[in-house]
């Protein structure tokens, strides 16, 4: 993920506690001044619609039954309606309390195979910082307190942007294990304040964070899957591979990553190196605007197009979506038209 902006409640250093009941599950948690209600949520354990985290969706729309709230001025008039608004509607992603609150909160249905982890606020110090393209880079971090976040592979953290009240939110690129390094795919923006202060950092130095969030997992691995990234959504689709293939996988599995040239690859490599290890994966990386004096033997084109190349169904699959909108939306054709249903497509958008 780059460049994607969401809560600032990490920070923040509140000094009142409200206490927020969660209805009509009945439970009662605690929420900071300074901290939104869907932050306040997801770190009590509860299992909550979100989306964007910072207005723009209306996934968190919720109502508040009774107390005193400020709605953020960044909240979309698309996202969340006057009408709404008049009626007690809230994003809790952008709702701050100003008093004890009791909030009707849609309840979400169980995923099979999503497992929920509890957010958490951490620090952690740059192991190293190595530069994977022209505007890439793939940072490590080891975690010092905590000294360890489960998470899913897939999933996302955020992180402080110094002399800011912003955060910036980047998938992890490794699957969970106890102790591990936690690695990123940063893409430099130009002018982007948290890429630039991501792709600059420093073995020693540390940063500040929270997570982890979202809902890219891993679901059924009892089917042959399909991954399709762009640019460094590559990230979250390398963390869930890697965690498909850390036990037997008996089905088939095709990674497609689209690049724009030859000096926007980058761990081919590794996936060449996996292909030879694992019979049952394939990777097919494309160009969409290779340079004809580049060398390259490979798929040319838009990576939707190259997926339509090698698919005409995809029944009985799964797929899995990281990268730019223009990536999602036209990959989606692309499945849709290939009879694959939307309950059987998982993507991730930035």
């Amino acid at each position: 993920m780059d460049e994607r902006v969401f809560g600032m409640s990490i920070t923040q250093q509140p000094t009142l506690t409200y206490k927020i009941r969660v209805e009509p599950r009945g439970v009662e948690i605690n929420c900071k001044e300074g901290q939104t209600v869907l932050d306040a949520v997801l770190r009590s354990g509860l299992a909550v619609p979100y989306g964007c985290k910072h207005g723009n969706c209306s996934a968190c729309k919720a109502r508040v039954v009774e107390g005193d709230y400020r709605l953020m001025d960044r909240v979309s008039e698309f996202a969340l309606m006057g009408f709404e608004r008049d009626e007690g509607y809230i994003l809790m992603c952008s709702t701050l309390p100003e008093s004890d609150l009791v909030v009707e909160v849609e309840e979400e249905d169980e995923e099979p195979g999503v497992q929920l982890f509890p957010v958490h606020d951490f620090e952690a110090v740059v192991q190293e910082n190595v530069a994977c393209t022209h505007d890439i880079h793939c940072i490590r971090l080891n975690l010092m307190e905590p000294s360890d976040i489960p998470y899913a592979a897939g999933q996302f953290f955020e992180f402080q942007i110094p002399e800011s009240d912003e955060a910036r939110a980047y998938s992890v690129a490794t699957p969970y294990h106890s102790g591990a390094p936690l690695e990123f795919h940063v893409k430099r923006v130009p002018g982007g304040l948290g890429s630039n202060y991501m792709c600059g950092l420093q073995p020693g130095d540390r940063v500040k964070g929270s997570g982890p969030y979202g809902k890219m997992q891993l679901r059924d691995r009892n089917k042959s899957l399909l991954f399709v990234a762009g640019g460094s959504g590559m990230a979250p689709i390398k963390g869930l591979l890697e965690e498909l293939f850390a036990s037997p996988y008996e089905h088939e599995a095709w990674f497609f990553y689209g690049a724009r040239s030859v000096r926007d690859l980058y761990l081919v490599d590794y996936w060449r190196d996996l292909e030879a290890e694992q019979s049952n994966f394939h990777f097919i990386p494309a160009l969409s605007e290779r340079d004809p004096a580049e060398p390259w033997s490979g798929e040319e084109g838009y990576i939707a197009d190259v997926v339509a190349r090698h698919f005409e169904r995809f029944d009985g699959m799964d797929a899995y979506l990281c990268g730019p909108p223009i990536l999602i939306q036209t990959t989606l054709k692309v499945l849709y038209k290939g009879g694959l249903r939307s309950s059987n497509i998982f993507y991730d958008e930035f």
